[in-house]
């Protein structure tokens, strides 16, 4: 139970939900596309929650620093790639926000890592 909740099972579950909006994004109406540009702001976001886990006591602390860098940038970049791929009009504007999204990934990571060694 320790090492099950992790950051690697929330990154499995958010990926899961983008696989699942990315299914309901059928045509006509992809009323889901101003969503799924809008997702280069929420991943960073969940990314910065993810340190969450620190406070968390029966979450494994073993080498969680880590665990959440690896997990928040490979499953971001996997999120994001899958996200911007089934908007229905790829353009500059689909990697300008991919791209956005993973330099404020890194930038919430640096910042939540900075945070949890002053604060923990």
């Amino acid at each position: 139970m320790k090492y099950l909740l992790g950051p690697e099972i929330i990154w499995l579950l958010v990926y899961l939900a983008a696989i699942l909006l990315v299914k309901n994004n059928v045509l006509p109406p992809k009323s889901l596309d101003e969503f799924i540009v809008n997702c280069w702001y929420w991943i960073p976001i969940l990314a910065l929650l993810t340190f969450a886990l620190y406070w968390v006591p029966f979450a494994g602390k073993n080498m969680l620093m880590p665990r959440i860098w690896i997990v928040c940038l490979v499953c971001g970049h996997l999120t994001l790639d899958y996200l911007m791929s089934a908007h229905s009009q790829q353009g500059p504007g689909i990697g300008t926000a991919y791209l956005a999204g993973m330099i404020f990934t890194f930038i919430a990571l640096i910042v939540g890592s900075i945070a949890i060694k002053i604060i923990h």
